[in-house]
């Protein structure tokens, strides 16, 4: 068990770019379906926890190539075409639901194979008994040690390589009928029949999608059994991008309810609509209070005007009751939480320990904890508002929060604790066992300390081939700031200056044709770009011969230069309504005119050559002398380094010495006492 770790609330509203992991559900149906595939198999944004390298372990023991990167968070794999390479091998799944039953389904299509499969002790109370009775219908035997049929692990699975007409009972978990429909198409003239209800459908239908989405769609028909038309390997997916965990982004939609007046929180690639049942958190924020906006692919979040309570059933969301849960002691009324019934037997009984704990804060429960353990039928939680109680019972010190070897309750009550209940940031809640969160989120407390920032604005200079772009875009990535590139700014101008045949010397040419440009931004990923009339200008025709020839003519004219210096300092604004940590902006002036207040001010330098061979190795045809002495010679705006920037000569450095020194003169700005 790791140290206990108190949380120190925030004294200041979160702000920036949640760095949010992939999606555990969908990280690991994807290994298993490409491992189904015949060929290669590139996936994304993938999560690296403890869940998905257990999985990622069994599959290399039995026998696939796996290839991960974990700082490119990219994962490969080559599928076998149905064909599992070992008939015989031993797997422990630790505690992770995905990996136990998935892989338990799986191992079914070898034929005549072998497997021991163990688990952690919370493993063996997890439900498994839907599954294994639903294979022996495939020929399947889970035996125990003894010789008698398994009913949880742990098991040795002896294997047919067929399913058949199955019958699952998934009341349990939706886990159970997952793990067979993702084995169903690899068995020509198989079905799966669910009987009775199973809990979390938004999950089944996860499972139904990704089928599709490699290549092998379902069927279910309306007795609720799934068939596949066309059975056979899954078809590799070639580059697969691993969506942002809808659950753990909870915790950072919840975060703004209790950080203060003017909190921002980003969630980039927040997809509604996608493939996770579990962005319908959002829906219930909204109606507990939460100002969300969406912003193409992200969701901004900002701070909750109020924080009120309500009654919600959570059937098929219920990884993401527990942060509910733990604002309600702050609302402004009870909070009912329905039928969540089944997550008491998930990695702990998450209705049982959320009681528990909340009743150690002082907080009223109903039913209550001693309730709970008497009656294991009961499936709902109401949770009254307590800021007096949680301020009596943590008066002496902080509270230790049992986490019970549970991810999930480990983060919801870091949110909680992130409130300033006495007003003076002292910390008030404790968490016994943090690293706990490495099941699914390993740098949870990271992303969450991350947010306690200020909102920062950088100032990066320098002449053409400096080093600009890179070193700005890959700080803003890092950071969670807002990328602009005013050097765009100026390019796209000319184009349109170009294109209504504007002359640099003839000035009543360059201000009609200024006089017709409407100006607007579309933030694309991190980065803010200019658009005419809503429409942005395509980035290869910034780059011709002809804009690269004039955009220096162009940008020395006070008229263009004054066109674009208010729409230039309104990216500030822009950074801040978005929910970034800062503004990065890029260009030749931006120091010296632009933001001349920016908290960070930096000047890139390199020797004409260094930078004539970095043009030329980008395919780019600027003459950088002659653009050069037209910079830093015009009468308006001239490229200087500007008075206290800090000076970094790049001609020897490489690009990650460089992005080092400035994250670091950043994270200095932007640190709160």
């Amino acid at each position: 068990m790791s140290p206990t770790l108190p949380i120190t609330p925030f004294r200041t509203p979160a702000r920036g770019v949640a760095q949010v992991p992939g999606s555990k559900s969908i990280t690991n149906r994807a290994l298993l379906l490409a491992a189904l595939a015949d060929g290669e198999t590139l996936f994304t944004g993938a999560l690296f926890s403890r869940d998905t390298r257990i999985l990622i372990a069994a599959l290399r023991t039995l026998g696939f190539e796996v290839a991960d990167d974990e700082t490119a968070q990219t994962l490969r794999i080559r599928g076998l075409g149905g064909r599992i390479p070992k008939a015989q091998a031993k797997l422990h799944v630790g505690n992770a639901g995905t990996a136990a039953r998935f892989l338990t389904a799986f191992l079914a299509l070898a034929p005549q194979g072998s497997y021991e499969l163990d688990g952690d002790e919370a493993m063996r109370a997890r439900p498994m008994a839907g599954l294994l009775e639903a294979l022996t219908g495939a020929g399947c035997r889970a035996l125990r040690a003894d010789g008698q049929p398994a009913t949880h692990f742990p098991f040795t699975l002896h294997t047919a390589g067929r399913l058949g007409d199955l019958v699952v009972d998934a009341s349990a978990s939706s886990q159970l009928l997952s793990a067979l429909l993702m084995a169903l198409p690899l068995s020509p003239g198989a079905s799966v029949r669910m009987k009775g209800a199973t809990v979390s459908e938004p999950f089944v239908v996860m499972t139904e999608k990704m089928c599709a989405q490699f290549g092998r769609p379902l069927v279910r028909d309306a007795a609720g059994s799934w068939r596949c038309p066309q059975p056979g390997a899954y078809r590799a997916a070639g580059t697969y991008a691993i969506e942002p965990d809808a659950t753990a982004a909870s915790y950072f939609i919840a975060l703004p309810a209790v950080t203060g007046a003017g909190a921002g929180v980003r969630l980039q690639g927040y997809v509604n609509g996608g493939l996770q049942g579990d962005t319908a958190f959002a829906d219930v924020a909204r109606r507990c209070g939460a100002n969300l906006t969406a912003q193409g692919s992200a969701l901004v979040v900002q701070t909750w005007p109020d924080l009120q309570g309500g009654d919600f059933d959570f059937n098929d969301f219920s990884d993401t009751f527990l942060t509910l849960a733990t604002l309600a002691p702050l609302a402004s009324s009870p909070t009912t939480i329905r039928n969540i019934g089944h997550t008491r037997k998930q990695e702990t009984d998450r209705v049982l320990a959320m009681a528990t704990e909340l009743e150690r804060l002082g907080v009223k429960v109903v039913p209550t904890a001693a309730e709970l353990r008497a009656d294991e039928t009961l499936s709902t939680l109401t949770i009254h508002p307590a800021r007096a109680a949680l301020k009596q019972a943590t008066a002496r010190g902080p509270v230790e929060i049992h986490t019970y070897e549970d991810h999930r309750m480990a983060m919801s009550f870091g949110v909680l604790g992130s409130y300033d209940l006495f007003g003076d940031g002292r910390p008030w809640i404790a968490i016994q066992d943090p690293t706990c969160t490495s099941k699914t989120f390993p740098k949870f407390f990271e992303a969450l300390e991350a947010l306690r920032t200020r909102f920062v604005a950088v100032a990066v200079d320098g002449g053409a081939a400096s080093g600009k772009s890179s070193t700005a875009k890959v700080v803003a990535r890092d950071l969670g700031l807002l990328h602009v590139d005013t050097g765009a700014h100026y390019r796209s101008v000319t184009r349109a200056l170009l294109d209504a045949g504007a002359l640099p010397e003839d000035p009543a040419s360059v201000g009609a044709a200024l006089a017709r440009l409407h100006l607007g931004s579309e933030i694309s990923g991190i980065s803010s770009g200019l658009t005419f009339d809503g429409r942005r200008p395509a980035d290869a025709s910034l780059r011709t011969e002809d804009v690269n020839g004039s955009v220096s003519k162009f940008a020395a004219l006070p008229a263009v230069r004054n066109f674009l210096l208010a729409y230039q300092r309104s990216q500030v604004e822009l950074g801040q309504a978005a929910g970034f940590a800062g503004v990065i902006m890029e260009g030749r002036d931006i120091g010296s005119v632009v933001l001349p207040q920016a908290e960070v001010r930096v000047f890139l330098q390199a020797d004409p050559v260094a930078r004539a061979q970095r043009r030329a190795a980008e395919g780019q045809a600027d003459a950088v002398a002659q653009r050069d002495l037209l910079d830093s010679t015009r009468a308006t705006a001239p490229l200087v380094c500007p008075e206290g920037a800090t000076r970094i000569d790049n001609t020897h450095l490489t690009l990650g010495a460089v992005v080092a020194q400035v994250k670091a003169l950043v994270q200095h700005a932007a640190r709160r006492a």
